[in-house]
Parts: structure tokens; C-alpha cells; sequence
């Protein structure tokens, strides 16, 4: 059992629930993670990820060096090989020699990979819709904004 002097200190520290950073973003990653669960398989995408998708975002329309992609994804050129052979297999991607540098390969999406890419577009424009459903679309534009200036500051720190 804790002592009064105890509880008053974690009641005192204790913030509104509304109040947490780390609860209300535990709450929107649980809603995330179920909202992939649900939509991502429904159009033929239940082998994703958010590496996966992030993946195909870093490729681009022209393609990307596997030592690139790390760089952009920020992990390193051993975890994205192993991501980049799951691309092959399930064919998203492929991957050709640069002809101005033979150092290093291309990394391109493949017609189906691309397909992937709309795909995944499609679910962001439905989650998109989704918070503005309860937030309105002012709201959800400064939320969507405060988002990004949060992530540029804390990658901005971490250079």
C-alpha cells in the first residue's frame, strides 16, 4: 500500500489525462496500428509494414541507392538490405546497376510496387478524411502542420 506522502506525490506529477504527450500518442499509435490492420489487408497489402511503406515512399518516381534510402530512413545499410530483399520478393522493387556510379545499384520501383504506392496513397487520403470527420479540416491542416515542425525540430536535434 502506498503512504499518503507517496500518492500526494503522484497526484501532484500526474497531469490531466488530456494533458499527456506520451498518452494521447500511445492512443493515436494504437488507433494507427489498428486502422492498418484493418484497411491494409483489405487492399492486398497485409505483408506491410510502416518500414515497408516508408521504404517505397524514400524510392521515389527515380529510384535510390540502398546507402540513400538508409540515410533517409535513418537506420542502418544492414537493416534496409534485409527490408530491400523483402521488396524483391514480393516484387515491389528491383534493382540495376547505376550506370554514372558503378560503386553502387538503383533501387526503382516495379509497375506493382507503384501500384502499392497509390494504394497506400489511397489510405492516406481516407485517413486524412477520417480526422477531418472529427476534427474539422482547419484543425486537422494545423494539426497535420504542428506534426511536421515537431519532427523536423526533434530530426533537426538528433543531426
Amino acid at each position: 500500500m502506498l503512504s499518503k506522502s507517496v500518492k500526494k506525490k503522484i497526484t501532484d506529477l500526474m497531469p490531466a489525462k488530456s494533458d499527456s504527450f506520451g498518452r494521447q500518442i500511445y492512443l493515436l499509435y494504437r488507433y494507427l496500428v489498428k486502422l492498418d490492420d484493418d484497411l491494409l489487408p483489405r487492399i492486398g497489402l497485409h505483408q506491410m509494414g510502416p518500414s515497408h511503406i516508408h521504404l517505397l515512399f524514400t524510392i521515389g518516381l527515380d529510384g535510390v541507392s540502398n546507402s540513400g534510402m538508409a540515410r533517409s530512413a535513418k537506420v542502418s545499410k544492414q537493416a534496409m538490405s534485409k527490408l530491400v530483399q523483402e521488396m524483391l520478393k514480393h516484387e515491389l522493387i528491383t534493382i540495376k546497376h547505376n550506370m554514372q556510379d558503378s560503386r553502387c545499384n538503383i533501387i526503382s520501383l516495379t509497375d506493382k510496387g507503384a501500384d502499392t504506392l497509390m494504394k497506400i496513397w489511397e489510405v492516406n487520403k481516407q485517413l486524412t478524411t477520417e480526422f477531418e470527420k472529427h476534427l474539422g479540416r482547419v484543425k486537422s491542416k494545423r494539426l497535420l502542420t504542428l506534426m511536421a515542425e515537431l519532427v523536423d525540430s526533434l530530426e533537426s536535434e538528433q543531426s
